[in-house]
């Protein structure tokens, strides 16, 4: 019942909200529970529609790696990527907040060698990238966030 709210567009919104002013996702804390793993952590990221040119609030949980703030556009497997994803693609620039913080970052999309090692890295930390993977024929983006 929890799940089916947190995934419903009210408990989206308040998910937005709760991360935005926060830091705390209770969605990311509701399926982290519910797979048996400690949530990991997210932040808010606002992109600029590709068709509306409206602003964008979605939670994507992130990864800190040598250095880099990173973001796994995996949409859970399915064949296209997720709108924050393709927003990025049209216009990079964002604005991250993470514990409330704003800051603003340039995407970039990895690819090649750098994607590769990232990748393996990422799938070794959270096998569910790999099922993922498993259920998709599109290369999944590994994206990094470089402050602007």
């Amino acid at each position: 019942m929890l799940q089916r709210f947190v995934m419903s567009p009210a408990g989206l919104a308040l998910d937005r909200f709760l991360v935005r002013w926060t830091g705390f996702s209770l969605t990311t804390w509701v399926f982290a529970r519910a797979s048996g793993f400690a949530p990991g952590p997210v932040l808010y990221l606002e992109t600029t529609g590709r068709r509306s040119g409206r602003t964008r609030g979605v939670v994507v949980p992130y990864f800190d790696r040598d250095g880099e703030r990173l973001l796994v556009a995996s949409k859970g497997g399915a064949p296209s990527d997720p709108y924050w994803a393709q927003n990025l693609r049209s216009n990079p620039d964002a604005l991250v907040r993470i514990r409330r913080r704003p800051q603003p970052v340039r995407a970039r999309f990895l690819t090649g060698e750098e994607r590769a090692r990232v990748w393996e890295a990422l799938k070794a930390d959270v096998p569910t990238y790999a099922h993922y993977e498993s259920l998709t024929d599109r290369e999944i983006p590994v994206i990094a966030l470089d402050p602007r």
